[in-house]
């Protein structure tokens, strides 16, 4: 009798942990259906017609998940273009949910807006443009041109731009319209030129290192060169990529007039530990070319900062051996050690937009080869400012010099 009562109380506690793992299933069915459920409705009708480059505003659609918003979830893809007459469609997906609108193009323009000289055009980098003209009207010949907003572009670079003309009637109605230009390079508009600086060495009035007057005066006073930066900074001076010093060089970008670039050459200590504090302190941008053969590694990745970039210097062609300039072996150099010697260097780097030839010493053999080692830009010691239409692997440079005041510093450095 007791072995049959515990049979049945097994039989019952067992049938009751199954109704209670069926209903801990049904629930997470439940939960889990309810999380993924989703409608996707359309926001006013599902065909649509509208004017001829007339700004559409798309109605979009209601999205909901487990009763929740979820609009941001909504993709929409769309072959709508009012520029050309014709049936198009929006299509809105969310997970495997997709609805349709259709919107027809008319050939009618309302309000009318037209372009005089076509809708594209060509110019030169550096060109004004001259406006060749627009006019607009509405409804029963109204003139509208008085209305017509134009959004210019900076046209500062090549390639394509699109200058944006709109008009809105009484009615709320818009016309869009577009000329598209094409700005190709250009290498003879007039420009002050682009200063890129080169400094060496930096140190501390108050503990001035033996040999300061025996680096052919490359050494800057730290307090002098961050009055230099906080002009250049209160002028609003604009500080380039290399990237974009390459496209200036090669006509494909304008800069501001106030536009400069800031070198430091060797990589010494007493740039690091003197002068990045100061590029620091007032937040401007420069570039330091590091001899790597001379703990370059250590000092890349000891001296880290958001204001300075590290660039070859070579890694162990600043020496002499040559017989070009003032001396420096990589003239005398065969292509591929020379090759080899900046890919170290870059690899050190961990970049290759600018390389300074060691004492400025180069041919056009090594130009090449600077070239094959894939540099955006590369730097000689020879006078001058940037100019398009100058390589952009030979580029000048203004030098400092110690003792320089800051009327000497405005006066090399100003357009």
């Amino acid at each position: 009798m007791k072995r049959k009562q515990a049979r049945r109380k097994k039989r019952r506690m067992q049938a009751l942990v199954l109704v209670l793992f069926l209903i801990v299933l049904a629930g997470a069915v439940f939960f889990v259906y309810y999380q993924t459920q989703y409608s996707l409705t359309l926001i006013g009708e599902d065909e649509l017609e509208v004017n001829l480059c007339q700004v559409f505003e798309d109605p979009g659609v209601t999205a909901k998940k487990a009763g929740e918003d979820v609009q941001d979830e909504v993709e929409v893809y769309s072959t709508l273009n009012t520029e050309v007459p014709g049936r198009y469609v929006i299509e809105y997906r969310m997970g495997e949910k997709t609805v349709e609108r259709y919107v027809t193009v008319t050939s009618t323009m309302d309000p009318r807006l037209e372009l005089e000289g076509g809708d594209s055009m060509d110019i030169r980098l550096g060109e004004a443009f001259e406006e060749p003209g627009y006019s607009a009207s509405g409804r029963g010949g109204s003139d509208l041109t008085s209305r017509v907003k134009v959004n210019m572009p900076e046209l500062k670079k090549t390639g394509k731009s699109e200058i944006v003309y709109m008009v809105t009637d009484d009615e709320g109605k818009s016309t869009r319209v577009v000329r598209r230009v094409h700005v190709m390079p250009n290498t003879e508009y007039e420009t002050p030129g682009l200063a890129v600086c080169m400094y060496h060495y930096v140190y501390n009035r108050d503990n001035p290192p033996d040999d300061l007057y025996r680096r052919f005066g490359n050494y800057i006073e730290a307090g002098d060169l961050e009055e230099e930066l906080r002009w250049l900074k209160s002028e609003g001076y604009y500080f380039p990529t290399w990237q974009e010093v390459r496209d200036y060089a090669e006509g494909r970008l304008l800069l501001p007039e106030k536009s400069i670039v800031l070198c430091f050459d060797d990589g010494a200590k007493s740039f690091l530990k003197n002068g990045i504090p100061v590029l620091e302190k007032c937040r401007v941008p420069a570039t330091c070319f590091m001899i790597t053969s001379e703990s370059g590694q250590e000092k890349v990745a000891d001296y880290q900062s958001r204001y300075v970039t590290y660039q070859s210097h070579s890694h162990n062609m600043h020496r002499n051996g040559g017989s070009v300039g003032h001396g420096g072996i990589f003239t005398a150099l065969s292509a591929s050690e020379a090759l080899d010697d900046l890919r170290q260097s870059i690899e050190i780097c961990k970049s290759s937009d600018a390389f300074a030839y060691p004492y400025g010493d180069y041919t056009q053999e090594c130009r090449d080869i600077v070239s094959d080692a894939g540099f955006l830009c590369a730097v000689t010691t020879e006078p001058g400012k940037v100019r398009p239409g100058m390589d952009p692997l030979l580029l000048p440079r203004v030098r400092m010099s110690m003792g320089q005041s800051l009327e000497q510093f405005q006066h090399l450095v100003a357009p």
